[in-house]
């Protein structure tokens, strides 16, 4: 992650309970989270997850930070659930987050990056598919089929999809009060055109779908309207990665935009990150016989990209990056494109880029 322009970070094992319990949805926030009372008798928690550690910290030092920051952690977690593959009490996770870009390339970006950190560790394109949705398009289907009511509900059946059947599924929402009519419309989400449509109303995830087919050639990643990602925070993108070997059922990845976090702390910056776990990646790798003989590696030189409009990530995604990656070469792209262009270049300078393309 280095490589790519990543700096590393790291935080405490114990936060205040309430940080978790206010954002980060019922299953985790109370079913899953280890916590008590020290002896202060302030409410303490053992982080089930990076994500609202890394907001606090940003917002405590967000004066004296020079956004964006693109920083990466791999920390041990702990959830209180029964033990299972796949599912650990204690955990280690690759965690990669962006702060302070909106919407937009980032997005499309984080896509790419889950493909390289795949081929990183040998994986061909049939051996892991990629799965997106955006929080807003479902909270606005939501509204457009009067269903805003039953909305937790409703995130919860998208959250277990694949674990569970339509008859479960249906007795779920007949329970909350939908309909037939209203529960058929979920049920059939994934055909719905109208989701389809309202999709392509938000602009970061119309430069995504467009370019699918262009960027992801060999990639098997879909927009699924099922992906919603469990926890309360995500406002936009929200992806997750699986295993094609059925033996390996669970995400092995995920993660999304959550730009409203830092609110909690009193402070706003957009942000984007993703959480890899130990444990289902190595069912991975056992899966394909992926693990590498050689963990150290080092990368060749950095080179910065300087886009000047959305049309220009085409070529650089489809022509710049895999002979990049040929050459073991670690990116950064800069996306201000309306910034001054020596300040650009400066700042992919600092950033440790030793060799700029500019369009």
């Amino acid at each position: 992650m280095r490589g790519l322009g990543y700096q590393q970070y790291d935080a405490p094992i114990l936060e205040e309970a309430e940080l978790y319990i206010q954002k980060s949805g019922e299953e985790l926030g109370n079913k899953q989270l280890y916590h008590f009372y020290d002896k202060g008798e302030r409410h303490i928690a053992l982080r089930p997850e990076m994500t609202p550690s890394l907001a606090r910290m940003v917002a405590a030092k967000f004066g004296e930070l020079k956004f964006p920051l693109k920083w990466f952690s791999i920390p041990n977690c702990f959830r209180y659930e029964r033990p299972q593959k796949g599912r650990l009490r204690e955990f280690w996770q690759l965690n990669v987050d962006v702060i302070g870009l909106p919407a937009g390339p980032i997005d499309l970006e984080f896509l790419y990056m889950i493909t390289q950190l795949f081929a990183g560790f040998g994986a061909k394109p049939e051996q892991f598919q990629i799965k997106f949705n955006h929080r807003g398009v479902l909270d606005r289907w939501l509204q457009y089929q009067k269903l805003e009511s039953y909305k937790s509900t409703i995130y919860a059946v998208l959250d277990d999809w694949y674990k569970t059947d339509e008859e479960v599924k249906t007795a779920t929402l007949k329970e909350a009060g939908l309909s037939q009519s209203q529960i058929t419309a979920v049920l059939k989400l994934n055909q719905d055109r109208t989701y389809q449509e309202i999709a392509y109303e938000f602009a970061e995830l119309r430069l995504i779908l467009v370019n699918l087919g262009t960027i992801f050639q060999d990639v098997q990643i879909t927009f699924d309207p099922t992906i919603v990602r469990g926890l309360a925070y995500y406002t936009g993108l929200v992806f997750e990665a699986f295993d094609t070997n059925p033996n390996n059922s669970r995400a092995l990845l995920g993660g999304g935009r959550y730009d409203d976090l830092l609110d909690l702390f009193g402070k706003q910056a957009p942000a984007i990150g993703l959480g890899w776990g130990d444990a289902t990646m190595a069912n991975f790798l056992d899966n394909w016989q992926l693990w590498p003989a050689d963990l150290h590696s080092s990368a060749g030189v950095k080179v910065g990209l300087l886009p000047n409009s959305d049309q220009d990530l085409i070529k650089i995604y489809t022509e710049i990056l895999p002979q990049l990656r040929a050459n073991n070469q670690a990116f950064e792209i800069d996306y201000d494109y309306q910034r001054n262009l020596k300040k650009r270049y400066s700042s992919l300078k600092k950033r440790g880029c030793q060799e700029i393309i500019q369009f």
